[in-house]
């Protein structure tokens, strides 16, 4: 093919990895509305109440951006683990482990100052998520155990200890027989953050008429899952773009990602790697732990980690495992994780529909990726934009080389 749309070329690049993201999107909706089809729903509508559940109101907003807060700090946490193939995920055991630090702070570490208590809180989910995701990460070290395993079965061992707490060791005696510990006092609680108090400034960039309903709008937020933690987040998404891509920290992970023969070339030793990405992802962990029983719950209950920690895998991976593009999929996810709820109330369908939306869209993520990697290869040829040779019917001009 020639011309601007040759292959190398930078119009020739742009088509090619426009198909394949058509055509693997294409794909996966294809896929989720054959099961809505199956169902007897509409799935055009079906998606638009996701979407609206999750995006259209201004409680749906609140909600998913409380969601998308610990799902920001998990999914940050795992990139620089699975950049350096180091395959931990044990995130929502260190998630549980972290909330566990973080209540044992508020409940019986008495300071009288509710500034120091608070940091203390901080400090000890970061410490118990960081230790509880270096037992992987050591016994890989030492005697080449399988991070998968251990850290799978870690969850549930972190599980058992919150149900023990929750329903024995520290259950509030005034509960009424319901599993918890008691509220944090509520001086330990982050900041929600109340827009209806929030006044746009008179220099802000609007169209004309547009400055009151947007007002409006934002005051039917109200006093919202928004929390001190969603800045947390986003400094820790920023923390660690700098570090894969602007320190030395980065460079050495990503070489690891490589193999063993890479570092060995190198001479890095792997080691000290796979215990730096370990405690980061078990400290970003235990941060999102904090998050939610400071933020949200104000309390240690069973379920708090909402397996989350199962959830960011899928959002690394929609993410491509770059901070930028993660945290826009924490937000997404979260939506969808929303916006679910909507389907049982207009459709009578199982919230878990949601899920498999998800999936549907990591299988064509997966799928546009694969498709662009190969039509980039040198030499290769999409059948659609590439004429056969002239006299040998079936066969590319790739055969010869030349555009």
């Amino acid at each position: 093919m020639s011309g601007r749309f040759a292959h190398g070329t930078p119009g020739g690049v742009i088509v090619r990895r426009t198909l394949a993201w058509l055509i693997g999107m294409g794909g996966a909706l294809a896929i989720f509305a054959g099961f809505v089809i199956f169902l007897g729903k509409d799935p055009v509508a079906v998606i638009m109440a996701t979407v609206k559940g999750a995006f259209g109101t201004p409680l749906g907003i609140s909600r998913t951006i409380g969601r998308s807060i610990p799902l920001l700090l998990l999914s940050a946490g795992l990139i620089p683990a699975f950049r350096a193939r180091f395959w931990n995920i044990g995130l929502n055991g260190c998630m549980l482990m972290g909330a566990v630090g973080a209540t044992g702070g508020a409940l019986y570490l008495p300071t009288g100052s509710p500034e120091l208590t608070g940091l203390l809180m901080f400090v000890g989910a970061v410490v118990c998520g960081a230790i509880w995701a270096l037992i992987p990460g050591l016994l890989r070290l030492q005697f080449q155990t399988p991070e998968i395993i251990v850290s799978l079965l870690l969850n549930y061992v972190a599980q058992r200890i919150v149900d023990f707490l929750v329903f024995s060791a520290w259950k509030n005696p005034a509960g009424r027989g319901f599993p918890g510990t008691a509220n944090f006092e509520q001086s330990l609680w982050l900041s929600r953050w109340d827009v209806t108090k929030f006044v746009l400034p008179s220099w802000f960039p609007l169209p004309d008429g547009w400055g009151p309903p947007l007002q409006l709008w934002m005051r039917g937020l109200g006093n919202s899952n928004i929390h001190t933690g969603l800045a947390v987040a986003v400094v820790g998404v920023v923390a660690i773009w700098l570090m894969m891509n602007r320190t030395i920290w980065g460079l050495r992970i990503d070489i690891a990602g490589q193999g063993a023969r890479a570092s060995r070339y190198l001479g890095l030793s792997t080691g000290w790697v796979i215990v730096l990405v370990s405690v980061v992802g078990g400290g970003f962990a235990g941060i999102a732990g904090w998050s939610e029983v400071a933020g949200l719950n104000h309390r240690l209950e069973a379920g708090i980690s909402q397996e989350l920690g199962y959830t960011a895998i899928l959002v690394v991976a929609l993410g491509a495992l770059r901070p930028g593009l993660t945290a826009g999929a924490s937000v997404m996810v979260a939506g969808l994780l929303i916006g679910g709820s909507q389907l049982q109330v207009q459709f009578s369908l199982p919230v878990a529909m949601a899920g498999v939306l998800l999936w549907a869209i990591l299988y064509g993520v997966m799928n546009a990726q694969n498709l662009a990697e190969r039509w980039a290869r040198p030499g290769f040829r999409t059948p659609a934009l590439a004429p056969p040779m002239s006299g040998v019917p079936g066969l590319v001009g790739a055969a010869t080389g030349k555009d």
